[in-house]
């Protein structure tokens, strides 16, 4: 008999509570990435340089592993589009790429006028020449134009790029926009691009729109999709770069939190991200409407101004890796400086269920179960989870009861549940079931049912 694999795994996360039927003595909790000890890893470092960061793009090549941004920074009075490289996404190199001099110094500058590069990689482009597509705000042309756009850019190594001959391809748009790329569940291209905002700028406050596109150069008007509440009048959304994770779109708010007696167009005030969340791209809600994602750091240090991420983060090893821009000072300081930093968060870490000493539980809505390994991405605290199996009226079924449990009594991003009879779930094929997780002193991330081998 012919043995295939079945790759239609389902990872269950809890960043939203679609899959959550009932919890008791257990909370469920946002979990900030660690911010790096190295940080800063993006700083100055010639003589012309003033403000780096990781506002715009780092990107990992699958074959090669190589580490790839492109990134804003100021030099000579304009925003300039910088390229670095890394083996390690800790130490970057800024390589001479030979087509922007500073004072008669060659550079790792590839783009002149270019704020918030957005960038990225289709190797599978027919046409060689664009498998790099950037958006990006010309700052030249707002300043000549008094218009701010939003413009397109292609290369075929990301280093040498050709702008479309018809820029801007967006209106009347933010400096700051984030570029999600070809979305298959819309068919088209999506960014998320911040809406100018009304002709009367007393009454102008940043949010969050939508932009699409068939064919990368034909862009939609952004539409709104998440701007502050009522109960938020003191808070802007700067801007909101999207990523997909398994199922769901995630995104890193830029919030800015402005300065109460200053009048509209606000200038003044601190930024730091929180974490969104969404189905479909379209409709998002915050996880925690309280607590930042990447908060700023304490008085006095180099990211107590404002923080501002890249496009998504990187998978290294079993940690997802966050890039972002830091400054000392914030959205109103006259001088302040911008450095690059890292965070880094355990794979699914976005958010647990989590229980202290006394003995909690989570119990799931019902699944219908195809079968297949259970796995879980969990920690211990001198504690154990074990799992139960019920039917999907909330019975427990023989043979998978807590006592049949192998306990996950460490840490793991994926552990395997078993029990004294069972080693899968294919018992219970084409059944309805729910799973009871029972938690002491532990952390639970996601669960993932892998179908087996038939």
């Amino acid at each position: 008999m012919s043995k295939t694999k079945n790759s239609n795994s389902i990872k269950y996360l809890f960043i939203e509570d679609s899959i959550i039927d009932e919890m008791y003595n257990v909370e469920k909790m946002l979990n900030r990435p660690k911010k790096y000890a190295g940080n800063p890893i993006l700083r100055p470092s010639q003589p012309w340089e003033y403000n780096v960061g990781f506002i715009g793009t780092v990107l990992k090549e699958e074959n090669s592993g190589l580490i790839k941004t492109w990134y804003q920074n100021w030099i000579d009075d304009n925003y300039r589009v910088g390229y670095a490289t890394s083996l390690n996404g800790i130490h970057w190199q800024k390589p001479d790429c030979g087509i922007y001099k500073v004072k008669n110094q060659t550079t790792n500058q590839v783009m002149a006028s270019g704020c918030t590069p957005n960038v990225i990689f289709e190797p599978t482009d027919p046409n060689p020449n664009k498998r790099y597509k950037m958006l990006f705000w010309d700052y030249d042309m707002w300043q000549t134009q008094k218009t701010a756009s939003g413009s397109v850019a292609f290369s075929n190594d990301g280093i040498h790029w050709k702008q479309y001959e018809n820029n801007p391809v967006l209106h009347d748009t933010g400096d700051t926009h984030s570029l999600f790329g070809w979305d298959p569940a819309h068919k088209s291209y999506v960014a998320y691009i911040r809406p100018g905002g009304p002709k009367d700028r007393t009454k102008y406050t940043r949010i969050i729109g939508r932009s699409e596109s068939e064919n990368f150069i034909d862009w939609t008007e952004p539409i709104p999709v998440l701007e502050p509440s009522a109960s938020e009048p003191y808070i802007e959304y700067y801007a909101m770069p999207v990523f997909k994770y398994e199922h769901l779109y995630l995104g890193l708010l830029w919030v800015f939190h402005v300065n109460k007696e200053e009048p509209k167009p606000r200038r003044s005030g601190t930024m730091d991200i929180y974490l969104t969340v969404s189905k479909d791209g379209i409709k998002w809600d915050k996880v925690d409407n309280e607590k930042a994602f990447i908060p700023l750091g304490n008085p006095g240090s180099y990211d107590q101004g404002m923080l501002a991420s890249t496009n998504a983060p990187i998978k290294m090893g079993n940690e997802l890796w966050f890039y972002y821009t830091a400054t000392d000072g914030d959205h109103g300081s006259k001088f302040r400086n911008s450095r690059g930093g890292l965070a880094k968060i355990r794979m699914d870490g976005f958010v647990s269920i989590n229980a202290n000493e006394q003995m909690g539980y989570l119990t799931t809505k019902p699944i219908l179960c195809d079968g297949g390994d259970l796995y879980i991405n969990a920690k211990t605290d001198n504690g154990t989870i074990s799992v139960v199996v019920l039917d999907e009226f909330g019975n427990e079924i023989d043979g998978t009861r807590n006592y049949d449990s192998a306990m996950l009594d460490s840490d793991s991003i994926e552990h395997k549940v078993t029990w004294r009879d069972h080693v899968n779930l294919n018992h219970l094929i084409g059944k309805k079931i729910r799973l009871k997780f029972y938690l002491k002193s532990a952390n639970l991330y996601s669960f993932t049912i892998k179908p087996g081998i038939s």
